[in-house]
């Protein structure tokens, strides 16, 4: 048998193995879509029965978001822009929603204990909390929101119920970068340059970021 047979003959046996795995594959997204369309047509006793993760990704597409499941099991999806991921417990219908990397400053930035000052008392009031955690190169402390919050079907309009809690998101964003803006204006008259700060929105979103600057920052480029 020649070279070229063998190879030939090698691929037909790697096909054939494999067919069978992705015509599964294939049956598996079908009967996936269609359980979906069917959670869109039930009552919410009817929604008792669904697992927490498919009711998460009929309400997301309900609201226009395009969710996807990752290696890790978790629901990831863009809300105005942003990233999130949900992770679902399907024995308790709890979810925890994440905004990962939304925001970063420098580990060495003078601004940085006000920043943490800020972030310690917006928790206080807020159904959303921010945590801050020092990035692989510890050169980089990133911004991480995160919501915990019971999703049932039994809770009222669900689709509504998401967008509310996603909006909370940015509200949260908005607590800081304000306090953050009065922190840059107490600090116009100092003599003293500091270092930019930044808040750029786990590592796999960081590049996807966008930059807050104070006030001070705003005028010196003007």
């Amino acid at each position: 048998m020649t070279h070229i047979s063998e190879i030939t003959l090698l691929i037909a046996v790697i096909a054939l193995a494999l067919w069978p795995v992705v015509l599964f594959a294939l049956r598996f997204l079908r009967e996936r879509q269609k359980r979906l369309e069917y959670i869109e047509r039930m009552t919410k006793d009817e929604q008792d029965e669904v697992t927490t993760k498919d009711l998460v990704i009929s309400v997301l597409k309900k609201i226009g978001c395009q969710p996807k499941v990752n290696e890790e099991n978790h629901i990831t999806f863009k809300y105005q822009g942003d990233d999130f991921y949900i992770a679902a417990e399907e024995e308790n219908r709890f979810i925890m929603i994440w905004n990962p990397w939304w925001g970063s400053i420098n580990a060495d930035n003078e601004a940085l204990p006000y920043l943490r000052e800020i972030i310690n008392l917006a928790n206080v009031n807020s159904l959303v909390t921010t945590v801050y955690m020092v990035d692989e190169d510890e050169k980089t402390i990133g911004l991480h929101s995160r919501c915990h919050t019971f999703f049932s079907p039994r809770e009222g309009e669900l689709e509504e119920h998401m967008k509310m809690l996603l909006d909370y998101f940015f509200d949260m964003h908005n607590v800081i970068k304000d306090n953050m803006n009065q922190l840059g204006q107490a600090a116009i008259n100092e003599e003293e340059k500091k270092e930019r700060v930044k808040v750029k929105g786990f590592s796999a979103y960081k590049e996807n970021t966008m930059p807050i600057e104070t006030k001070k920052e705003e005028e010196k480029k003007e």
